[in-house]
């Protein structure tokens, strides 16, 4: 594993993503946008994307460094949602999936996506019933997603794929010390930042494992324990 081929497999993670999506000449919405990695190849691929982080420092770089691409700074689940009804042809939410209350997002995903909208996500779940809090429980989300009026349309197990970038922070983690991993990513983004830009988003995800538990992102286990899905999901009309 190195930093060229984890560029090569985050450039290829986010044009999966793409493929994913409704037509180009809707506008789409980038939830927990990160540094704008996403957004930037949307933009790229010729998407208008509206971004969505609620993090101060991440809308004020998105703002600076991609002046073209609105961004909405606040939680999915705060957004005003009436301003934006029936807007979006494809809502991401890549790695930010975790993070959001469903009983509240799943109203807010079907009034802001525009009749037959797409909403693409690509998260880590749990594999089984667990205490564990740090991402939905895949059954308990397919059952909350079957009673809220959603179909999932396209699904995959992408965990095989993911298992070489885990192996590499936890290496890093455990040969080396997660202050290290963290000297890493710092300076990615200050040197290469165009690299940073892609692989933001997952470092942060594979960060906050680190500092739970690094027991939790050994890739054995956690091919036991979650399961990454890349999934597409449409409300269901009537």
């Amino acid at each position: 594993m190195s930093l060229a081929s984890l560029m090569a497999a985050q450039t290829r993670y986010a044009e999966l993503l793409i493929d994913l999506a409704g037509d180009p000449a809707d506008p789409v919405l980038d939830v927990g946008c990160g540094m704008g990695g996403l957004s930037r190849m949307l933009r790229q691929r010729g998407f208008s994307p509206t971004a969505l982080t609620p993090d101060r420092l991440q809308a004020t770089y998105v703002g600076k460094e991609l002046p073209d691409v609105p961004v909405i700074r606040c939680k999915f689940e705060d957004m005003p949602a009436a301003e934006h009804s029936g807007r979006f042809g494809t809502v991401f939410t890549a790695e930010s999936l975790q993070y959001l209350k469903l009983d509240r997002a799943l109203t807010v995903m079907a009034q802001i996506l525009k009749p037959g909208g797409k909403w693409v996500a690509c998260d880590y779940f749990l594999a089984h019933p667990s205490a564990d809090k740090t991402c939905h429980d895949w059954e308990l989300f397919q059952a909350k997603l079957a009673a809220a009026g959603w179909r999932i349309t396209y699904q995959r197990n992408i965990t095989p794929n993911i298992l070489p970038t885990l192996a590499f922070i936890h290496m890093m983690a455990t040969r080396f010390g997660i202050p290290l991993m963290n000297f890493v990513t710092l300076r990615l983004r200050r040197k290469q930042p165009g690299l940073h830009h892609l692989l933001e988003n997952t470092f942060a995800t594979l960060d906050t494992l680190a500092d739970d538990n690094v027991k939790l992102i050994d890739p054995a286990q956690f091919a036991v324990d979650r399961q990454y899905m890349m999934l597409v999901m449409e409300k269901v009309s009537g």
